[in-house]
């Protein structure tokens, strides 16, 4: 890792990933980790492995599991983590669901729009509610929100997904404004296609490429690029960034929502 944990930016910040074990999540809280934070991450699976390779660098790390759609569980876990932290100071809202198939919106039933509706923006809406008291209370605190470049260009046969990543710039902006006046600052970061295993296991090499000749910069996206972006939003530089949407896509659109 390129910088060291105990001289690192973030050092003394508690930060929460969702997701964070596997995938664009996992190198979101390898990054967030490199750079000073504790580290902890939520997923409805285990996170062993993010956690050894954290720790394996001299990182703090720990991790829970839960159903971040389920409000017992969400409060729960992060009850758990404010007694053993004392505090949280970033969250990053990176648990989604993409792995649905494509077809035109008339054909979606009511039990795959649910699905998608509840891990991409019940989720979201649900941690980030549990961390607004702590981060109220001691007056900082950073939310990260991680939605799609979708939502530029409402992507045909996804309007599910589409919809529901729209929601989550939508709700950013909303906490923005209701959270700054607490010193919080509220962003989304939506990435281009990434081609993470699972992402990759939906779409397929010919989509890859498709999305990959859109782009102004041609070469497929890598998690360390929306890693990064999600590193400086946490950073102090980012101190007066709030209720922005940051596209992570290599030049395929160029303007946010």
């Amino acid at each position: 890792m390129p910088i060291s944990n105990r001289e690192g930016k973030l050092k003394g910040k508690v930060a929460v990933v969702t997701g964070g074990a596997r995938g664009l999540g996992c190198v979101i809280a390898e990054t967030i980790a490199a750079l000073g934070a504790d580290l902890v991450s939520i997923d409805l699976d285990a996170s062993d492995e993010t956690v050894a390779v954290i720790k394996d660098s001299g990182g703090r790390a720990s991790s829970y599991v839960a159903d971040l759609t389920d409000e017992e569980q969400v409060n729960n876990v992060f009850d758990k983590i404010i007694r053993r932290y004392k505090r949280i100071d970033i969250l990053v809202n990176n648990a989604g669901f993409y792995s649905v198939e494509r077809r035109p919106f008339w054909e979606i039933d009511s039990g795959e729009w649910e699905k998608v509706m509840m891990v991409n923006v019940r989720s979201v809406f649900l941690c980030s509610r549990a961390v607004s008291k702590p981060m109220r209370d001691q007056e900082s605190g950073r939310i990260i929100n991680i939605s799609s470049s979708v939502i530029t260009f409402g992507m045909p046969n996804l309007m599910h997904y589409v919809a529901a990543k729209s929601a989550v710039a939508g709700m950013t902006r909303s906490m923005a404004r209701e959270l700054g006046s607490y010193g919080i600052s509220v962003n989304v970061v939506a990435p281009g296609l990434v081609p993470t295993d699972s992402v990759m296991e939906a779409v397929g090499q010919e989509m890859l490429k498709d999305a990959v000749q859109s782009q102004a910069i041609q070469r497929p996206l890598d998690p360390r690029d929306i890693a990064g972006a999600v590193a400086f939003l946490c950073s102090p530089e980012a101190g007066m960034v709030s209720g922005q949407t940051i596209l992570i896509n290599g030049g395929a659109t160029f303007s946010g929502i």
